[in-house]
């Protein structure tokens, strides 16, 4: 009998080679000749594999966990950002997602890399070598189809058209953002560093008449530094943690697992996806470990002797909220889901609104019920981001903190006192007979007390009677031209006029409770809640960093200067025979 040759293993991180044990104990089994047939056949299928995972990994390629998970959100969401150390797969992964979408059907994508240079020697030669092999250089096959590429230019007019008639162009940062006006996508992949403009330009274009998918890749640093960038924070404002997974035990001498080291998570956890203010999007931390075909050996000898935050960014993609965050105590305990308010407030609750007028823009409302236990929660806001859009939009980047107004401050906008009461009525549950000309609050929300910003809402308006302002306008009844009485009389107060500080401090204090013991639903949680699916206030209560860092021109302060008023005001619940009535829209 002839001995099995020696034979030369290739390293693979998932094709796990035999061990001497194996080897030694199949001998003893099958004896020598039979033993040395099978390990031969397993060799060469072996071999075999890896070269038809190199040639072709498109349809031969492994699937990490990550990889499906990545997949499978983009199959459901719209937008998805990733967030993982460097070479951990994030590229690799999003350039098979975009290969497989172009070849699975006729697909338009657009994919972005930080310059030209960058774009050719990572993208482009991802891309080119995950196609399948037939379709890698076709020339203009015909007139529908051209593919051709170059190691060291990349695909010829930074585009491909597949014979499926499949579109695939590339971008880069540096280009003018206006060029990119005019397409039609199904797609669209963002690697690394991506400029607000260049998101906010892609998120308006793609799929306006299709199903979108946006798909951003990811380290969260700026050299050494946690960079908590405009996009990044656009993904974080207002975004729950769904899910977390434990820490690797290689890193337990530096993240302990008995140690809570991200708020929201158990102890020894990381957060793992997010679920964002906007539905349809998410985010999803490539943890280390996860990817076998990852550099995780590296990765983890680049992490020595570096702070925890490294730790953090490096091996779990997490980058926190800006330091020094208004209100760092908020997070997924202040969150309650609609069906929770509707139980709340079917055992009763007083009710309270708060507007902050503004010139030409929009006036932004909230609507607050308060317990018989003294909890406060904020059940409405207007206008709402489901149909208005964004109030708040992240700063253009630098050292700016201020976010920019977003398209709810001038959408639907210019009303006057009768457009914003009757606004007020529709959305407390009012109902209007346009025959008669009356309204019915029958079945409405009580509403015991209503506030308004005193600057704006005390002061005269111009064009108006001297000593006439926004509180005397909105408390006069409204007659149609048959003198019938059309809208009835809508009492406001002025607001306390406080430093924002003050009303800021006052607001971390509501949330604050002793996370070291259980919580209790009496005398150790919360005293502030927010329904989930008011999306402008989750986004002020994640992103807003308040003064000094912040100016009088922060569109999120709109949003949370509502809430200062009203927790100054110091309203709580109140029996409903507590206050007489002043008319039929306060007491």
């Amino acid at each position: 009998m002839t001995p099995t040759p020696k034979l030369r293993w290739t390293p693979h991180p998932v094709l796990a080679l035999p061990t001497r044990e194996q080897i030694a104990a199949s001998y003893a089994k099958m004896g020598e000749e039979a033993a040395g047939a099978f390990w031969l056949k397993f060799h060469g299928e072996r071999e075999a594999k890896i070269k038809l995972e190199l040639h072709d990994p498109l349809r031969h390629g492994y699937d990490s966990p990550l990889y499906e998970r990545t997949k499978q959100i983009l199959d459901d969401y719209d937008e998805l950002l990733v967030l993982g150390a460097n070479r951990l797969g994030k590229s690799r992964d999003a350039a098979k997602i975009v290969v497989d979408n172009l070849c699975s059907r006729k697909q338009v994508w657009a994919v972005f890399e930080a310059s030209e240079k960058a774009s050719i020697n990572k993208q482009q030669s991802r891309i080119h070598d995950t196609l399948p092999p037939e379709w890698r250089d076709l020339g203009a096959a015909s007139s529908e189809t051209y593919v051709k590429y170059k190691r060291q230019n990349g695909f010829s007019g930074a585009q491909f058209i597949l014979p499926n008639g499949s579109v695939c162009m590339f971008f880069n940062y540096k280009q003018d953002v206006k060029d990119l006006e005019g397409y039609e996508l199904d797609g669209v992949w963002f690697d690394e560093l991506v400029p607000i403009a260049f998101y906010e330009a892609m998120a308006f274009r793609v799929g306006r008449n299709r199903r979108q998918r946006m798909l951003i890749t990811f380290t969260p640093l700026d050299g050494n530094k946690p960079a908590f960038t405009p996009v990044v924070a656009k993904f974080f404002a207002g975004a729950r943690i769904t899910e977390t997974r434990p820490v690797a035990p290689q890193m337990h001498g530096t993240l302990k697992p008995d140690v809570v080291h991200v708020r929201d998570c158990p102890p020894g956890h990381m957060p793992f996806e997010m679920q964002c203010a906007n539905p349809k999007a998410r985010v999803l931390f490539y943890h280390w470990g996860m990817n076998p075909m990852g550099a995780n050996n590296e990765v983890l000898d680049r992490l020595g002797g570096r702070p925890k935050e490294q730790w953090f960014v490096r091996a779990y993609g997490w980058v926190d909220k800006p330091l020094g965050s208004a209100l760092p105590k908020f997070g997924n305990t202040h969150l309650i889901t609609r069906a929770q308010f509707d139980a709340l407030a079917h055992r009763g609750t007083a009710r309270y609104c708060v507007a902050d007028p503004a010139g030409t823009k929009n006036w932004f409302i909230k609507w607050y019920a308060v317990t018989p236990a003294g909890h406060t929660i904020v059940y409405r806001e207007w206008p709402d981001a489901q149909r208005y859009g964004p109030w708040a939009v992240p700063p253009e980047g630098g050292d700016k903190h201020d976010w920019r107004p977003g398209e709810a401050q001038r959408l639907d906008s210019g009303r006057g006192m009768d457009g914003y009461k009757r606004l007020i009525l529709e959305l407390e549950g009012w109902t209007h007979d346009p025959k008669t000309g009356a309204w019915d609050g029958s079945r409405s929300e009580r509403i015991e007390r209503r506030l308004i910003d005193p600057r704006l809402g005390g002061a005269g308006i111009p064009g108006q009677e001297e000593g006439t302002s926004i509180i005397d306008l909105m408390g006069n009844e409204s007659l149609d031209a048959k003198g019938r009485i059309a809208l009835p009389r809508m009492f406001w107060e002025e607001a306390p006029g406080r430093h924002i500080q003050h009303g800021l401090q006052q607001l971390q204090t509501a949330m604050e409770w002793d996370e070291s013991l259980p919580m209790d639903a009496l005398n150790n949680c919360p005293k502030w809640y927010v329904v989930d699916d008011l999306i402008q206030t989750r986004t002020c209560y994640t992103s807003y960093i308040g003064p000094p860092m912040t100016s009088e021109r922060d569109a999120l302060k709109d949003i949370i200067d509502p809430d200062r008023y009203f927790i100054e005001a110091a309203y709580g619940f109140v029996e409903p025979e507590m206050f007489r009535t002043r008319g039929v829209c306060a007491y």
